[in-house]
Protein backbone atom coordinates (compact mmCIF):
# COMPACT_ATOMS: atom_id res chain seq x y z
CA UNK A 1 0.00 0.00 0.00
CA UNK A 2 2.68 2.36 0.76
CA UNK A 3 4.70 1.87 -2.45
CA UNK A 4 1.78 2.70 -4.14
CA UNK A 5 1.09 5.77 -2.45
CA UNK A 6 4.58 6.86 -2.99
CA UNK A 7 4.76 5.60 -7.02
CA UNK A 8 4.99 9.45 -7.40
CA UNK A 9 7.37 10.19 -5.49
CA UNK A 10 11.06 9.83 -6.70
CA UNK A 11 14.68 11.86 -6.59
CA UNK A 12 14.75 11.70 -10.33
CA UNK A 13 17.61 10.43 -12.57
CA UNK A 14 18.83 14.65 -13.09
CA UNK A 15 20.16 13.97 -9.28
CA UNK A 16 22.08 11.14 -10.15
CA UNK A 17 26.16 12.11 -9.50
CA UNK A 18 26.47 11.86 -13.10
CA UNK A 19 24.93 14.81 -13.72
CA UNK A 20 25.88 16.95 -11.05
CA UNK A 21 27.06 20.36 -12.03
CA UNK A 22 29.85 20.57 -14.09
CA UNK A 23 29.93 16.45 -14.03
CA UNK A 24 27.32 17.16 -16.75
CA UNK A 25 29.51 18.03 -19.38
CA UNK A 26 32.12 15.72 -19.06
CA UNK A 27 32.50 13.17 -21.76
CA UNK A 28 31.03 9.51 -21.42
CA UNK A 29 33.76 7.47 -22.46
CA UNK A 30 34.29 4.96 -19.86
CA UNK A 31 32.46 1.66 -20.80
CA UNK A 32 30.88 -0.19 -17.75
CA UNK A 33 29.60 -3.68 -17.79
CA UNK A 34 29.19 -7.06 -15.30
CA UNK A 35 29.24 -10.47 -15.13
CA UNK A 36 26.65 -10.24 -12.82
CA UNK A 37 24.30 -8.37 -14.99
CA UNK A 38 23.75 -6.84 -18.37
CA UNK A 39 23.09 -2.98 -18.61
CA UNK A 40 18.90 -2.35 -18.23
CA UNK A 41 18.30 -5.98 -16.83
CA UNK A 42 16.93 -6.83 -13.92
CA UNK A 43 19.36 -7.48 -11.22
CA UNK A 44 19.28 -11.19 -10.00
CA UNK A 45 18.24 -11.58 -6.43
CA UNK A 46 21.64 -12.40 -5.07
CA UNK A 47 22.62 -8.66 -5.45
CA UNK A 48 19.90 -7.03 -3.39
CA UNK A 49 18.35 -7.97 0.43
CA UNK A 50 16.22 -10.18 -0.87
CA UNK A 51 19.10 -12.36 -1.30
CA UNK A 52 22.58 -12.30 0.08
CA UNK A 53 23.15 -8.63 -0.92
CA UNK A 54 26.52 -9.05 -2.53
CA UNK A 55 27.93 -7.11 -4.37
CA UNK A 56 28.25 -7.32 -7.85
CA UNK A 57 30.78 -7.80 -10.50
CA UNK A 58 31.86 -4.56 -12.35
CA UNK A 59 34.15 -3.76 -14.88
CA UNK A 60 35.61 -0.40 -16.87
CA UNK A 61 37.24 0.17 -19.72
CA UNK A 62 38.73 3.12 -21.43
CA UNK A 63 39.83 5.07 -19.45
CA UNK A 64 41.47 8.18 -20.13
CA UNK A 65 45.12 9.08 -20.30
CA UNK A 66 46.19 11.01 -17.21
CA UNK A 67 43.76 8.81 -15.13
CA UNK A 68 44.93 8.31 -11.46
CA UNK A 69 42.15 7.67 -9.74
CA UNK A 70 38.42 6.09 -10.12
CA UNK A 71 35.46 6.28 -8.18
CA UNK A 72 32.19 4.23 -7.95
CA UNK A 73 29.15 5.28 -6.69
CA UNK A 74 25.99 3.47 -6.74
CA UNK A 75 22.60 5.20 -6.97
CA UNK A 76 19.00 4.89 -7.06
CA UNK A 77 17.31 8.06 -8.45
CA UNK A 78 13.58 6.35 -7.90
CA UNK A 79 13.46 6.34 -4.24
CA UNK A 80 10.87 8.63 -2.84
CA UNK A 81 13.63 10.66 -1.01
CA UNK A 82 15.06 14.43 -2.10
CA UNK A 83 18.25 13.15 -3.56
CA UNK A 84 19.07 9.19 -4.50
CA UNK A 85 19.16 7.09 -2.76
CA UNK A 86 23.23 5.98 -2.06
CA UNK A 87 24.23 2.08 -1.94
CA UNK A 88 27.65 2.21 -1.77
CA UNK A 89 30.73 4.78 -2.70
CA UNK A 90 34.20 3.08 -3.42
CA UNK A 91 37.27 5.58 -3.92
CA UNK A 92 40.92 5.40 -4.34
CA UNK A 93 40.72 2.68 -7.34
CA UNK A 94 44.06 2.90 -9.32
CA UNK A 95 44.43 2.23 -12.63
CA UNK A 96 45.45 -0.12 -14.17
CA UNK A 97 42.66 -1.80 -11.69
CA UNK A 98 39.66 -2.35 -13.85
CA UNK A 99 37.40 -3.97 -12.13
CA UNK A 100 35.21 -4.77 -8.73
CA UNK A 101 35.37 -8.41 -8.30
CA UNK A 102 31.76 -9.78 -6.96
CA UNK A 103 31.40 -9.74 -3.41
CA UNK A 104 34.54 -7.46 -3.04
CA UNK A 105 32.17 -4.77 -1.16
CA UNK A 106 31.68 -5.65 2.27
CA UNK A 107 27.92 -5.64 3.11
CA UNK A 108 25.83 -5.49 6.50
CA UNK A 109 26.56 -9.19 7.06
CA UNK A 110 30.17 -9.78 6.10
CA UNK A 111 32.42 -6.59 7.24
CA UNK A 112 35.89 -7.69 6.92
CA UNK A 113 38.78 -6.60 4.64
CA UNK A 114 38.73 -8.19 1.32
CA UNK A 115 41.72 -8.72 -1.69
CA UNK A 116 41.96 -5.77 -2.67
CA UNK A 117 41.33 -3.90 0.16
CA UNK A 118 38.58 -1.21 -0.86
CA UNK A 119 37.96 2.11 0.28
CA UNK A 120 34.41 2.15 1.30
CA UNK A 121 32.60 5.83 1.51
CA UNK A 122 29.35 6.18 3.46
CA UNK A 123 26.10 4.88 1.98
CA UNK A 124 22.52 6.83 2.83
CA UNK A 125 22.69 5.08 6.02
CA UNK A 126 25.93 6.53 6.73
CA UNK A 127 27.46 2.62 6.99
CA UNK A 128 30.64 1.95 4.87
CA UNK A 129 29.22 -0.84 3.33
CA UNK A 130 27.30 -2.13 -0.07
CA UNK A 131 23.47 -2.16 0.40
CA UNK A 132 21.71 -4.34 -1.92
CA UNK A 133 18.28 -2.97 -3.65
CA UNK A 134 15.24 -3.28 -1.54
CA UNK A 135 12.98 -0.81 -3.01
CA UNK A 136 9.39 0.01 -0.87
CA UNK A 137 7.15 -3.30 -2.54
CA UNK A 138 4.87 -2.21 -4.70
CA UNK A 139 7.04 1.09 -5.79
CA UNK A 140 7.20 0.09 -9.40
CA UNK A 141 10.37 -0.74 -10.77
CA UNK A 142 13.84 1.22 -9.63
CA UNK A 143 17.03 1.45 -11.63
CA UNK A 144 19.77 1.16 -10.11
CA UNK A 145 22.85 3.24 -11.58
CA UNK A 146 26.57 1.83 -11.12
CA UNK A 147 28.62 5.37 -12.14
CA UNK A 148 32.30 5.06 -12.61
CA UNK A 149 34.63 8.58 -12.80
CA UNK A 150 37.74 9.02 -13.63
CA UNK A 151 39.84 11.49 -11.74
CA UNK A 152 43.15 13.59 -12.63
CA UNK A 153 43.92 13.54 -8.94
CA UNK A 154 43.65 10.99 -5.94
CA UNK A 155 41.52 12.46 -3.45
CA UNK A 156 42.26 11.78 0.40
CA UNK A 157 39.87 12.10 3.51
CA UNK A 158 40.51 11.61 7.07
CA UNK A 159 37.20 9.74 7.69
CA UNK A 160 35.25 7.62 4.80
CA UNK A 161 32.84 10.33 2.97
CA UNK A 162 29.27 10.53 2.16
CA UNK A 163 27.98 11.53 -1.19
CA UNK A 164 27.86 15.41 -0.55
CA UNK A 165 31.89 14.98 0.63
CA UNK A 166 33.07 13.11 -2.11
CA UNK A 167 31.22 14.97 -5.15
CA UNK A 168 33.10 18.13 -3.59
CA UNK A 169 36.15 16.88 -3.79
CA UNK A 170 35.42 15.48 -7.17
CA UNK A 171 34.72 18.77 -8.35
CA UNK A 172 37.84 19.59 -11.05
CA UNK A 173 39.23 16.30 -11.04
CA UNK A 174 36.92 14.55 -13.33
CA UNK A 175 38.03 13.44 -16.73
CA UNK A 176 35.46 10.94 -18.00
CA UNK A 177 32.70 8.75 -16.79
CA UNK A 178 30.29 5.98 -17.49
CA UNK A 179 27.48 4.16 -15.95
CA UNK A 180 25.46 0.67 -16.10
CA UNK A 181 21.87 0.34 -14.84
CA UNK A 182 20.21 -2.35 -13.36
CA UNK A 183 16.70 -2.74 -12.05
CA UNK A 184 14.79 -4.18 -9.39
CA UNK A 185 11.35 -4.53 -8.47
CA UNK A 186 9.48 -5.72 -5.41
Amino acid sequence: MLGRLLRRIRAGDRKLALYHGEFSNVPETILVTSKSFLDKAQIPDRFTQSGDSLSPNLEWKQLPSGTRDIVVIVEDPDAPLPNPFVHAIIYNLYPPMAEIPEGAIPNTSSIQEREPPLHVGKNTFGQTVYLGPAPIPGHGPHHYYFQVFALDSVLTFRQPPNRKDIILEMGGHVLSKGFLVGTYER
